[in-house]
């Protein structure tokens, strides 16, 4: 006899007061233009919001009545608004995605039945600017765990907005912890230190919003001390060596020292393919 698969899913995400109203609408309606739509929607209002934002939230309500609202009384940061959301979702299987991107069709009928034998489950994602079908990349991550450690230890091993996971060996790695960008990173870090039970689509699950305006955010001092955090969990982790360190550290130093359109260059040729 073929065991039934479970579809129930709840749907994680953030919003915060400068998103854009149509690119939360256009994230929205990709969800929920799925194969398999989310039996639970959980949006996180990280602090006050604009009108036109609450409008297009009550809008999204009204056409979709699996949606529910959590409102912050302040902008805490997209670590604090995550937990915040976990404790509130419906079901163990928890889907990601970021309030200006766009979900593909077939996301959830790829990731679901993964989900039962994985813990945490991502792809790649393209990237577009401006708009959807100008793609200017693909981030691409590894397929199995031995790949995907190795990856993680000099770059985030999963894309955020594609993953899937259970919510329980999120809490277990100690949920979301405010660290400036770098929020995932951290948090698949600590996750791979307690199960091997992790795999990415080797494939394009999530079309992300990205472009110049989003990679001039990454610098100052906050980012730089955000990957030195980052550096020194993973020496006292033993992911990397002390020698391992010492390199990122050039690595990083030097890169967050260059241009922008020097980063450019790098990004398209050297960490998109």
């Amino acid at each position: 006899m073929v065991k039934e698969m479970n579809n129930e899913y709840s749907l994680l995400m953030s919003v915060y007061y400068k998103e854009r109203p149509e690119y939360l609408k256009r994230s929205v309606e990709s969800v929920m233009e799925q194969t398999i739509v989310p039996s639970d929607f959980v949006i996180v209002c990280d602090g006050p919001l604009t009108e036109e934002l609450d409008s297009v939230l009550k809008d999204l309500e009204q056409r979709f009545p699996v949606i529910h609202l959590i409102r912050l009384e302040k902008n805490s940061g997209l670590g604090i608004a995550l937990n915040n959301g976990l404790e509130h979702v419906k079901y163990s299987i928890v889907m990601r995605m970021d309030s200006d991107d766009v979900c593909f069709k077939d996301r959830a009928e790829k990731e679901l039945p993964l989900m039962e034998e994985y813990d945490l489950v991502g792809g790649w994602i393209t990237e577009f600017e401006n708009e959807e079908d100008n793609l200017i990349g693909t981030r691409k991550v590894p397929e199995h765990y031995k790949q995907i450690r190795k990856f993680a230890k000099s770059r985030s091993p999963f894309n955020h907005p594609s993953v899937m996971f259970k919510k329980e060996i999120v809490e277990k790695a100690g949920g979301y912890q405010h660290l400036l960008y770098l929020e995932d990173y951290y948090l698949w870090v600590r996750i791979l230190k307690l199960t091997d039970k992790v795999y990415n689509i080797q494939e394009p699950l999530v079309n992300m919003r990205s472009g110049i305006a989003m990679r001039t955010r990454r610098g100052g001092k906050e980012y730089k001390k955000s990957l030195k955090t980052i550096r020194k969990f993973l020496l006292k982790s033993k992911m990397i060596t002390i020698f391992g360190y010492l390199y990122l550290s050039i690595a990083h130093g030097v890169f967050l020292s260059l241009p922008l359109k020097t980063k450019e260059k790098l990004y398209k040729r050297v960490l998109r393919k």
